[in-house]
């Protein structure tokens, strides 16, 4: 019976093992999402323009004027506070954007919106996705940032505010949702990018979110329910 009974310790132990090890990993975690309010000046026209145009797709777009499909521009734009350019600056959106739709209204935008004023000082947020400028309101995915924004995720909303036909300058509203890496807690041991100044410039908002990972466990205790049953019919039969 010696063999039976040193079967049915180690099933024990095996299962309290499994069973610390889950309790181990269910946690509760808090996602800080922080909300960023602003406006991108994008400038085509003038003396002193903010996006450049690169390329020229050889197939004309209805409705783009000289833009042809494939056409692509690099931006370096400013960020505000207001609608007005002259109002506070907040960062700088660059990187670029291209005709990637043949409807002539589908953009793919590629962009790190670097931050310089208050806590976000030097920060940035890398977003990656379609802007199909035809629709009201556009999102596109955080993929990314740095400083403040490390590990980010998240989502940005953008709206046309003001768009000039004859130059194809445009005013666009942004909302950007953004939270940092799994749970939010940024490692302070590692140094941010750029230095932080007085508090002020983008408007923002931090919210607590909780969230619990108990119910991704689950399979945990299937497992070890699994393995019980079957290692007790074996122990029965071997009797």
């Amino acid at each position: 019976m010696a063999p039976y009974f040193l079967h049915l310790l180690l099933l024990s132990l095996a299962s309290i093992m499994l069973i610390r090890s889950t309790a181990d990993t269910t946690t509760d975690s808090s996602s800080n999402t922080t909300h960023l309010h602003f406006y991108l000046h994008d400038t085509v026209s003038g003396s002193n323009p903010t996006a450049i145009q690169v390329t020229t797709g050889p197939t004309k777009l209805k409705g783009t004027g000289a833009y042809g499909f494939g056409s692509m521009f690099m931006i370096d734009d400013p960020l505000t506070e207001d609608p007005n350019l002259t109002s506070n600056a907040v960062g700088r959106a660059q990187g670029f954007y291209a005709y990637s739709g043949l409807s002539g209204t589908e953009l793919m935008l590629s962009a790190n919106i670097v931050l310089t004023g208050g806590d976000y000082n030097g920060s940035t947020i890398t977003v990656f996705g379609r802007d199909n400028f035809a629709d009201s309101v556009r999102e596109l995915p955080v993929i990314g940032g740095s400083g403040k924004f490390r590990m980010a995720r998240g989502y940005m909303l953008i709206k046309t505010h003001t768009v000039n036909t004859a130059t194809a300058d445009a005013v666009l509203n942004v909302d950007l949702y953004v939270s940092n890496g799994d749970s939010g807690v940024i490692d302070e041991s590692v140094p941010s990018s750029g230095a932080a100044a007085p508090t002020g410039g983008v408007t923002s908002k931090t919210t607590g979110v909780s969230s619990s990972s108990s119910n991704l466990l689950c399979p945990n205790y299937v497992a070890i329910l699994v393995v019980s049953c079957f290692l007790a019919k074996h122990l029965i039969f071997s009797i």
